[in-house]
């Protein structure tokens, strides 16, 4: 089963203040979505990495969910591979094999390596801020970020939400083998997710009764009610907050520069 959900830990990531991981993903999107040139996004790409390395998550726990992170960005990419040229300045690309109507090609091949550089990049960092973060602190570290309070939950409810949604996928899959269903342990990546499929009806209904219960719950406690609110949980920057600030502005800084000096696709000649 995917599993996105919050590891604890004592690690310098974990450490850090909600509003300095949501600083230091935007930081990520902005630079995979400013740069193309794959020699600048190999910085942030070795830079995700170490910082996911350093969050100490254990692997067994995620292992599944890579699995599904990886076949969606390697199909992403081998559609790349075929269609990148059409936004890419090559005149005489270098044909690699042809089959109907998709043409491979050096460059496109290339464009397809920087393509899985910027995705995984994107979900590494994503994840290392996801899994070292307390969900009970995703709202009130927005509201401190000037977010209305009320947005703030919203995406609090979301973030808590997903993992439960997958506890309850595993539940009703548990409950189904019990009433005689049987899920192939075996096979590839597809057929697991095929095996799925009759189980979404039920876990779906089950998460739309819940919505509702929510909603309720927060009626019942006039949420909404008034412009501001206190939180139960208080978030407050640190030194080493300050550090990481500073050091996600010099980047920031170096990085829009780098974009004035590199501005398309890097292929090789």
């Amino acid at each position: 089963m995917i599993q996105i959900k919050y590891f604890p830990g004592n690690t310098l990531l974990h450490r850090l203040d909600p509003r300095t991981k949501f600083l230091l993903l935007i930081f990520f999107i902005f630079i995979e979505v400013a740069f193309l040139d794959v020699r600048i996004l190999t910085i942030p790409f070795l830079a995700s990495i170490v910082l996911y390395l350093s969050a100490k998550i254990p692997f067994r726990e995620v292992k599944s969910t890579w699995k599904y992170i990886l076949t969606i960005v390697v199909l992403i990419a081998s559609v790349n591979m075929f269609f990148t040229l059409l936004g890419a300045n090559v005149s005489q690309p270098h044909v690699l094999a042809k089959f109907w109507i998709f043409t491979a090609t050096e460059e496109g091949v290339f464009l397809a390596v920087a393509a899985i550089m910027r995705l995984l990049c994107l979900a590494i960092v994503s994840l290392s801020v996801i899994m070292t973060t307390d969900p009970a602190v995703y709202a009130p570290g927005l509201a401190k970020l000037g977010i209305p309070y009320k947005g703030a939950y919203v995406v609090e409810l979301a973030l808590r939400y997903l993992p439960t949604y997958v506890s309850e996928l595993e539940t009703t899959m548990n409950a189904q083998m019990a009433r005689g269903y049987k899920a192939k342990t075996r096979g590839g990546l597809f057929s697991r997710i095929l095996n799925t499929i009759p189980l979404l009806l039920p876990v779906t209904i089950n998460a739309t009764l819940s919505i509702y219960d929510v909603a309720d719950a927060m009626e019942l406690r006039a949420f909404g009610a008034k412009k501001e609110r206190a939180w139960y949980r208080a978030v407050q920057l640190k030194p080493v907050d300050y550090i990481a600030l500073g050091l996600i502005g010099c980047s920031l800084a170096f990085a829009i520069y780098l974009r004035t000096q590199f501005t398309t696709y890097w292929i090789p000649t």
